[in-house]
């Protein structure tokens, strides 16, 4: 008997035990959580999000209208090459400190450059990149005009250049190589970065002047008498090779761009031979590989 009471006596003991182990666990858990702040809303939760109240001041204007009349090739090409002297005006207002005269000009430049080619669509050789470039480039030459900022104006109408130069190859210039546009925008470049003094984007521009010229050659010397404007322009690129002083490269500019007009009248004869009538320019037999 006493046995079974010492039996029972220790089952009860061991179950107190663990009841007051488990109200122990319950008590300590309690404080723990009572301890806890309010849980914080998740990240994207409607309470972080702003309220209408928190929107960003200054107004926008509307949007122009999505359509727009249609326009030929031959037209926009009118318009670009229009838009291509606009810009030449342009730099030369900028140097000489014409801000009103430089302003009339853009707007008239403004004007010639709403309708741009469609990329991919109807001119899928277009990239669409590159007219967002242009489109920035545009609201960066309005900007710099308004402030009378003339370096970056210079380079807004440098970007703007090489851009309509190379629209204006891709839709109707077909004889013309998009090289030549490309030294050309290269050229003003250089002298653009000449004269601030940037060494290293001179650089770079003059590497990527004598790569070009090194893919136009040989289009170039198997033109009939253009063994002759090959030779002038490599000559002028081992002296931009060989140039130590700034400049002496800026010296070079008026140079390369008499032996551009000299390979531009290459491939202008080439469209004048080709449709007289002036539409797109296009390649004859008679200037074909000799």
């Amino acid at each position: 008997m006493k046995g079974d009471e010492m039996v029972t006596r220790g089952t009860t003991a061991t179950v107190i035990g663990l009841a007051l182990l488990t109200l122990i666990g319950f008590m300590i858990v309690s404080q723990l959580l009572g301890a806890r702040g309010p849980e914080q809303p998740a990240v994207g939760s409607a309470q972080s999000r702003p309220t209408p109240g928190n929107k960003p001041q200054g107004a926008i204007s509307p949007l122009p209208p999505a359509s727009k009349s249609a326009q030929d090739d031959r037209q926009m090409q009118t318009d670009l090459a229009r838009a291509q002297g606009l810009i030449d005006q342009m730099m030369g207002a900028v140097a000489a400190n014409d801000w009103v005269g430089a302003q009339a000009l853009y707007a008239e430049f403004a004007r010639k450059t709403e309708q741009l080619p469609a990329p991919q669509l109807h001119h899928p050789d277009i990239s669409p990149v590159l007219q967002d470039f242009f489109a920035y480039q545009v609201v960066q030459l309005e900007r710099s005009l308004a402030g009378q900022n003339g370096w970056q104006a210079a380079f807004a109408l440098s970007q703007l250049g090489g851009i309509v130069g190379e629209q204006r190859v891709r839709i109707g210039a077909r004889g013309l190589p998009p090289e030549v546009p490309r030294l050309r925008f290269l050229i003003r470049e250089i002298e653009l970065w000449g004269q601030a003094g940037d060494e290293k984007m001179l650089r770079v521009r003059a590497v990527a002047l004598r790569d070009a010229w090194r893919d136009l050659q040989p289009v170039v010397t198997a033109r009939k008498n253009g063994v002759e404007a090959a030779a002038t322009f490599k000559a002028l690129v081992a002296r931009l090779s060989a140039a130590e002083q700034i400049q002496e490269v800026l010296a070079l500019a008026p140079e390369f761009n008499r032996a551009l007009d000299q390979m531009d009248a290459l491939f202008h004869r080439t469209a004048r031979a080709a449709d007289p009538g002036g539409s797109a320019a296009r390649p004859t037999e008679d200037d074909d590989d000799e």
